[in-house]
């Protein structure tokens, strides 16, 4: 029997920075974890329709070696909502404008703070936000990886 693929959906406002920028590197690392069952995606609640990923954000993600020339972001839309499992915002606010079953905050999901946004900031308000973004998804992964070989016994 194949198992079927589970998705995440990671939320922020825009879907130029955070959100985006999560999805990438927690996609980098379900590969690097040998997990193919997982897949992400990334979405925003207000979507500017006329912008692209930030460019601050395009040349953290070259120190990851992952390359995006230009993204167009996403609107959560009930699309969305019914073809992911878990939803991932990067504040607690942002939780409540997520009409789903398993909604979660980053920090809720890790024992950690919320998700600034460092929209419109310095380069500096740019690496704190990846630097904490990475640290959340190497601690989920972490806790993804527990949870399967609880499964596999």
């Amino acid at each position: 029997m194949k198992k079927s693929m589970q998705q995440i959906c990671f939320v922020c406002e825009g879907n130029t920075c955070r959100s985006p920028f999560a999805e990438k590197i927690m996609n980098k690392y379900l590969k690097q974890n040998n997990i193919t069952d997982i897949k992400c995606c990334s979405c925003g609640l207000c979507v500017d329709k006329n912008s692209n990923i930030n460019e601050n954000v395009i040349q953290i993600l070259k120190r990851y070696n992952i390359n995006v020339k230009s993204r167009k972001p996403k609107q959560l839309t009930k699309s969305i909502l019914n073809n992911c499992e878990l939803f991932i915002t990067m504040t607690k606010s942002q939780k409540q404008f997520v009409n789903a079953k398993n909604v979660f905050s980053f920090g809720e999901m890790v024992m950690g703070e919320d998700i600034e946004d460092p929209y419109g900031g310095t380069m500096e308000l740019y690496l704190k936000m990846a630097n904490q973004v990475d640290e959340y998804c190497k601690k989920l992964i972490k806790k993804i990886k527990l949870v399967k070989e609880k499964l596999s016994w």
